[in-house]
């Protein structure tokens, strides 16, 4: 670590958290030692959070002391992670039609960060978080991001839309943390003109990061603008991706461009869900010291580690606006398998992403987005030469499904004048058989638009299975 690794540590992280009223640098040591816990301390530590938490929503957060009344539960009902079951989920809907029920009524407003979802996927849902899980949140990124050898101090290049990247004036406090303390220089990925991947692309070789984080779509398009005109990279250490499904495309675009390995976050600031990749690559480690995760069917039930259905979370932390059996709205598994790098926490195997927005054959399985782009290959085989380059010859895809559970395949071409389209009726081929029952049509189009974050869409679905 260098002087200013040192300086922040030391100095200008305890001093922000002294300003600011947070507790970054006393909660990253207990994530350090979190990550030596075996699977009795963390029940044991989960549980006596959820139990001072149900206390707490009881006593003061009105929509639950109707809803526990209602229902005729009691606090002490709920000791444990499995008695979550006695309640029913709470959803978006529930939220927006109960929003002043759901403040606690004894916090200090001082201590209530207002927030909002990025709102990429429909409505920005309103909420409110604690500070003090706002330092944990915090916390557990800095110590997941040294896994990697990042630390505090080092420099970071962001590139993404509302969630990672928010409008701040120049000398608030929030701006000052974010390029003082974090060194998280946040660029919007609302422009991916030429023009504006230019811009981008000076200010990246300015600044030299250490690492690269942002949307895997908006990684990827900055990535292939970089590829086209040959141009030179700063050595980057890593390059960490969140907001979306990454494909596995645009993780071996970034690899390859970039020259450094690709690390993957899933998190919810609704729900404080928060999740990362270790170097195995084999799933992403939840936080659970900060949230407990249920994988349930859409009314609740519990699903067994291992079948996908709906992310369902309970806030260990949030004691403002309380989540419990919160419904963020992905889709996911559990791994109930070891993770070669020995941490116990339990591991998302896969986030299939928004459950309104994934593609079903019509026997009702979901079809993992990473599965997509695979499809783009003569007979699914990305490592074949001449397969790679017929797919770098398309510069944007996007999979339609309509209410009846027929796909549209519209691909963009890099060079539409030249291109011999025939030769791509192979992927119409490889969705057949995938889609057994649907009709599909493969479409080649002259723009397929971003969505305002930035963020590439390249699955619409309006086709529901269940």
């Amino acid at each position: 670590m260098g002087l200013y690794n040192i300086i922040d540590k030391y100095l200008l992280l305890p001093v922000g958290d002294m300003l600011y009223g947070s507790s970054v640098h006393t909660r990253l040591k207990e994530f350090r030692a979190f990550d030596h816990f075996d699977r009795e301390q963390i029940s044991v530590l989960q549980n006596q959070k959820l139990q001072r938490l149900v206390q707490h929503c009881y006593i003061n957060v009105p929509y639950y002391k109707a809803l526990f009344d209602r229902l005729n539960i009691k606090p002490e009902d709920i000791q444990t992670k499995e008695d979550l079951s006695i309640l029913p989920v709470l959803t978006k809907q529930i939220i927006r039609d109960n929003f002043n029920d759901l403040l606690a009524s004894n916090i200090n407003p001082k201590n209530a960060i207002k927030c909002s979802t990025g709102g990429s996927t429909g409505t920005p849902l309103q909420f409110c978080k604690d500070r003090s899980e706002w330092s944990g949140q915090k916390a557990a990124t800095l110590r997941a991001w040294e896994w990697y050898g990042l630390h505090l101090g080092d420099k970071i290049f962001s590139l993404g839309g509302n969630s990672i990247v928010k409008k701040k004036k120049r000398f608030s406090y929030k701006n000052i943390y974010d390029t003082m303390i974090m060194r998280n220089f946040k660029h919007s990925s609302a422009d991916v003109s030429d023009e504006g991947m230019s811009q981008h692309y000076e200010s990246l070789m300015q600044l030299k990061p250490k690492a690269i984080r942002g949307y895997g779509s908006s990684l990827y398009i900055f990535a292939r603008y970089i590829e086209r005109f040959n141009l030179p990279v700063c050595p980057i250490t890593v390059v960490l991706t969140t907001g979306e499904v990454l494909v596995p495309e645009y993780r071996r675009k970034l690899e390859q461009v970039f020259q450094a390995p690709v690390f993957d976050e899933y998190g919810a600031g609704d729900g404080g869900i928060l999740s990362h990749e270790c170097k195995e690559k084999k799933g992403l480690h939840i936080e659970e010291s900060l949230c407990l995760i249920e994988i349930t069917d859409k009314n609740g039930s519990f699903l067994p580690d291992g079948y996908i259905g709906y992310v369902t979370t309970t806030d260990l932390e949030n004691y403002v606006f309380p989540f419990l059996r919160y419904q963020v709205g992905d889709m996911a598994y559990i791994d109930p398998s070891p993770c070669p790098c020995g941490r116990k926490t339990i591991r998302l195997g896969e986030v299939l992403g928004r459950a309104g927005r994934l593609i079903y054959n019509k026997q009702g399985v979901p079809i993992s987005p990473t599965m997509l782009p695979i499809m783009l290959y003569p007979d699914l085989n990305y490592h074949k030469l001449e397969n790679q380059e017929l797919y770098n010859k398309i510069d944007r895809f996007q999979i339609r499904q309509d209410k009846l559970g027929d796909i549209q395949i519209l691909l963009k071409m890099k060079d539409k004048i030249n291109e011999d389209y025939s030769k791509y009726d192979f992927i119409r081929s490889n969705y057949v058989k995938h889609f057994i029952g649907s009709e599909v049509t493969l479409l080649f189009v002259d723009s397929i638009p971003t969505l305002p974050s930035g963020k590439e869409d390249y699955c619409v679905s309006e086709y529901f299975a269940f």
